[in-house]
């Protein structure tokens, strides 16, 4: 189905780094389509690039994949979010092998391609490559001298070990329960308004989970935020991998089924 063309305008959400992408005109105004450097990203930033269409109701405005995406966009500037009309793009969407509705691409900064989500239904994925790509190093250090290099690895030779422990440590803390949230608190007193909102949708939904509280142990507070490249608690996990906060959990719970439904569990 071929989207009529609206003589859209490339535009910036002032409230988020979304750069909405109406056309190829567009995308070759924003980088995207340039042939002279491999970078897709502005500024040298590691980017995402979200391909919808209107006639796709998950992708579309208010979807569960375009309320994620929204929802990351407000609470990182350092990736460059770009919402992409697909059918509307047909060079851009050709370059990148896009034949379906949602697809999803995270480009390091130098527009290689760390993950992708070609069509499904699978919201919480976009939420772990997120957290990927932001945990993956940037191109950029491939300029760093070898003495550089070697030196950053010596430092790193004696942090090593307990690094691996405390990451062991936490992926088992992760995958300890199918559901596992971790918040300031217990269950029965959560000592923070955003953990009791948290554990409140869980309790409403009728799943069974398990927790961590993170004040208890401050490395594990500590250590997750990097672990999850997710700064900020309640931090909500489905068989091991991160959904997100609590501002996704609202956000799927409002969704067609909820959070059951939405996580498919």
């Amino acid at each position: 189905m071929h989207i009529a063309n609206r003589n859209i305008q490339m535009t910036m959400n002032a409230s988020t780094s979304i750069i909405d992408i109406a056309n190829d005109e567009d995308a070759t105004a924003a980088s995207l389509l340039d042939n002279e450097t491999s970078s897709s990203a502005c500024d040298n930033k590691k980017s995402i690039l979200f391909f919808w269409a209107e006639w796709h109701a998950p992708s579309n405005s208010g979807g569960p994949f375009d309320t994620v995406i929204t929802t990351l966009a407000k609470q990182d500037d350092s990736v460059q979010f770009y919402r992409v009309l697909a059918e509307e793009a047909p060079k851009l969407s050709r370059k990148h092998n896009v034949t379906t509705v949602p697809t999803l691409l995270f480009l390091n900064t130098d527009g290689t391609i760390v993950d992708r989500i070609d069509g499904g239904e699978d919201v919480a994925s976009v939420t772990q490559f997120y957290s990927k790509l932001r945990n993956v190093t940037s191109s950029s250090s491939s300029s760093q001298s070898t003495s550089q290099k070697q030196s950053q690895q010596d430092e790193a030779q004696t942090t090593t070990s307990s690094e691996q422990t405390l990451n062991q440590r936490l992926q088992s803390l992760t995958s300890s329960s199918p559901i596992m949230i971790f918040l300031k608190g217990t269950p029965n007193a959560p000592r923070c308004g955003f953990s009791r909102q948290a554990i409140e949708l869980l309790t409403s939904s009728n799943v069974s989970f398990g927790y961590f509280d993170i004040l208890s142990d401050d490395e594990v507070r500590q250590g997750l935020k990097s672990y999850s490249a997710w700064p900020t608690y309640p931090q909500l996990y489905v068989k091991g991998e991160l959904v997100g906060g609590l501002d996704i959990m609202k956000e799927l719970m409002e969704e067609e089924g909820g959070l059951v439904a939405q996580l498919e569990l």
